[in-house]
């Protein structure tokens, strides 16, 4: 790490810790086990290996990513690698070493970041992990997050609440010196299309051990989930989140099975005007378009090639092929209803879905400042999220409706 005029390296996160005012709170490292030549039962997700010894698995429950088209994993006895491939082109594969706490690291090249598991503390610029840290149980290792004050998963509030979770104020990409104050274990940062964006790079250079999230990214919303597996690595509950994500998947194909008994497949149209010219909505190949084919509809940018969660296009041609949408499904949160939406930008209501009445938000309990339950506890809610779409699309399917978790329909 380069010094800061004149200060010693050691002294830096100090030093940025009293100017952010963040003062990071004591750590008590894990307890030493004795596990023995048999290895242990089950990972050790509170402890570290007081007996190594070279011939042992130490990680008994393993995982794989099956939907994913960005995470694979390798297992050694006592290490883990994982390694990234964006499915946006931005030209880079990065790999990381999970290291059993304990045990020696093993050989790996000089730009491969080493964490030693399980980790004890965890910062994330993603509000989308956020979710998936409850579902594992792992919100008590959580001491930072993009924004405390759009949190909505009862468990994080409750922590922010006791003053456990510090502010990164970031939105996605987190200042780099509150990253470094709070001394996580692990910084999980957003994962940006737009390299100049990513905060990965600077942050390896100071030491601190970032690992991007690209949920955002995947093709499929079972890939977008199955990075709860990447929690469950940092930590040893592979275990856990094996489990955790078969009840998704059984639950997601359900939901399909019954989509795939529509008899038509409706237009869909999804985004928003975010300028006198430029519709703001998603490629072709993301998995929010596979969301909307999977509830039985028709995204009108389906034959876009990109995975890109966030494109910009031309007005005059999401029209051309959106105005008589019968659907709107995923526009502007946090309008009141139709007649705000169309106040926000007149473009709105040249669409026949506005006059018609079926424009529906991802933002059902907002509570202002971007804060709605889509945001950080959809990730692992992909059959949820389906459920209500087919609702929507497909109301003769499902004669009893979902009660509304993320989806509102707009008055």
């Amino acid at each position: 790490m380069t010094a800061i005029r004149g200060v010693a390296p050691l002294g830096v996160a100090a030093l940025l810790a009293a100017c952010m005012q963040i003062a990071p709170p004591p750590r008590e490292p894990w307890p030493p086990m004795d596990v023995g030549v048999a290895g242990p039962a089950q990972n050790l997700d509170a402890a570290c290996v007081a007996d190594y010894r070279p011939d042992v698995d130490y990680f008994p429950q393993k995982t794989r990513f099956a939907h994913s088209a960005q995470l694979q994993v390798e297992y050694g006895p006592h290490y883990k690698r994982v390694r990234f491939t964006p499915s946006v082109a931005t030209g880079e594969v990065l790999e990381y070493l999970f290291v059993q706490c304990g045990t020696p690291t093993p050989a790996h090249g000089p730009h491969v970041p080493v964490v030693q598991v399980p980790v004890q503390r965890l910062v994330t610029g993603n509000s989308a992990m956020l979710g998936a840290l409850d579902e594992l149980g792992l919100v008590d290792r959580l001491y930072g997050a993009e924004s405390t004050r759009s949190a909505t998963v009862p468990a994080v509030r409750e922590r922010i609440a006791q003053g456990l979770v510090h502010d990164m104020w970031g939105y996605g990409h987190a200042s780099i010196e509150s990253v470094i104050a709070v001394q996580a274990d692990v910084y999980l940062s957003f994962y940006s299309a737009y390299p100049q964006g990513n905060m990965h790079p600077r942050l390896w250079e100071l030491g601190v051990r970032a690992i991007p999230q690209a949920d955002h990214h995947e093709l499929h919303p079972l890939g977008r989930a199955e990075w709860l597996k990447l929690l469950a690595l940092l930590t040893n509950r592979e275990g856990r989140g094996d489990a955790q994500f078969s009840e998704i998947v059984t639950q997601y194909e359900h939901w399909r099975s019954i989509a795939r008994q529509a008899a038509t497949r409706p237009q869909v149209l999804a985004g928003f005007a975010s300028s006198r010219d430029t519709v703001e909505t998603f490629g072709g190949r993301n998995q929010r378009a596979q969301m909307i084919h999977d509830a039985g509809g028709e995204y009108v940018l389906g034959d876009d090639p990109r995975p890109s969660s966030l494109i910009y296009e031309p007005f005059e041609k999401v029209y051309a092929k959106g105005a008589d949408a019968s659907v709107w499904l995923g526009t502007l949160g946090g309008q009141a209803d139709r007649e705000t939406l169309v106040a926000a930008n007149a473009l709105h209501g040249w669409f026949s879905a506005v006059e018609e009445g079926r424009v529906y938000a991802w933002d059902h309990g907002y509570t202002g400042a971007w804060a709605y339950p889509y945001q950080d506890q959809g990730m692992t809610k992909p059959h949820v999220q389906l459920a209500e779409a087919i609702a929507v699309l497909h109301p003769e399917l499902v004669p009893e409706k979902p009660p509304a978790q993320f989806l509102r329909q707009l008055p």
